[in-house]
């Protein structure tokens, strides 16, 4: 008798193991199986971000997917919506939306995904997410404009022009005329200049700048480049300028052009202690210049820049500095 009910009990749990499973049927979907083979991983937004109260969709990814049954989003903690698969059984996707009583509060979020093998996983959690009233993408900076602190650090500094929920910036830049524009720089809500401590004073960089959140990004502002800010700089500037004094009374001015696209080239000097003036203009692809019978004195310092004209731009050299012999 013993025997037989031993026997009986080894089928019993064949039987329950193999055709029911080892899913517990009596937990609830929050308590299903973790599995190390599926992931949840969370895109955006995530810890620290800034999001809008009424408009803003979860960026996630699924790897190892068995078909989704479910996912549950969880806001600090508490489940706060189901979302099943989209009909054809695709990722649903998941809103993160508020009433107006969230504004100007952070919040934190996680996700649990469910498959239909009954195993689930849980995304890490995002926290300290700011809930905000922006609907709009931000404004372009204006008065975008640097100063040179040191022989390898450019300020940069501008205005926003956003009045309410200030965004972040982005400053953008390229080395020489002919580079490409990478992101050099970000800067924070609330600032208005930011210091590029990797400039070289011997190599041209341009700048532009843009403002940022959680909805987009503002357009470009115009570009500025370490020439000076005097022109907007469409065409490519003069480059290399140098200056020799052969006498008291004869400067020879050398520069580089690599594109050919101005007009013709403009001469200016000064002294330390006054403002550029024109002494002179040269045709279009010449890139030699002798100031000569122009008032030159012995043993005074002059300075030098050449402007390359187009029909509707200038665009600077770099200024060099040379002083004349004695009589």
């Amino acid at each position: 008798m013993k025997i037989r009910f031993v026997i009986l009990s080894i089928i019993s749990s064949f039987f329950i193991y193999h055709f029911i499973g080892c899913t517990d049927l009596f937990l609830g979907p929050s308590s299903s199986n973790s599995s190390s083979i599926i992931k949840i991983t969370i895109n955006n937004p995530v810890s620290n971000d800034t999001i809008n109260y009424s408009s803003t969709n979860i960026s996630y990814n699924i790897t190892q997917d068995a078909g989704i049954n479910f996912i549950e989003l969880y806001v600090n903690g508490t489940i706060y919506k189901w979302n099943p698969p989209n009909s054809d059984g695709s990722k649903p996707v998941i809103p993160l939306s508020f009433d107006s009583t969230y504004i100007n509060k952070r919040i934190s979020y996680y996700l649990i995904y469910y498959d239909k093998d009954g195993f689930s996983a849980r995304s890490d959690t995002m926290s300290n997410i700011l809930v905000s009233n922006i609907q709009y993408p931000p404004q372009t900076p204006s008065s975008f404009t640097f100063i040179r602190l040191s022989y390898t650090t450019i300020n940069l500094s501008w205005k926003d022009s956003v009045i309410s929920n200030p965004p972040g910036f982005e400053i953008w830049r390229k080395t020489g005329y002919y580079g490409n524009f990478v992101l050099q720089l970000v800067s924070g809500p609330n600032t208005n200049n930011i210091n590029d401590n990797n400039a070289e004073d011997t190599t041209v960089y341009y700048y532009k700048i843009r403002s940022l959140n959680t909805i987009g990004t503002s357009p470009f502002s115009y570009t500025i480049n370490t020439y000076g800010d005097g022109a907007t700089h469409s065409i490519p500037p003069p480059i290399g300028l140098t200056a020799k004094a052969l006498s008291a009374t004869k400067v020879v001015l050398n520069w580089n052009d690599d594109i050919g696209v101005e007009n013709y080239f403009k001469i200016e000097r000064r002294y330390s202690w006054s403002s550029f003036v024109s002494i002179g203009v040269v045709n279009r692809g010449t890139t030699q210049f002798t100031d000569s019978a122009n008032g030159l004195t012995g043993s005074i310092g002059y300075y030098y820049r050449v402007k390359a004209i187009a029909s509707s731009d200038s665009s600077w050299s770099n200024e060099v500095y040379v002083q004349t012999p004695w009589q």
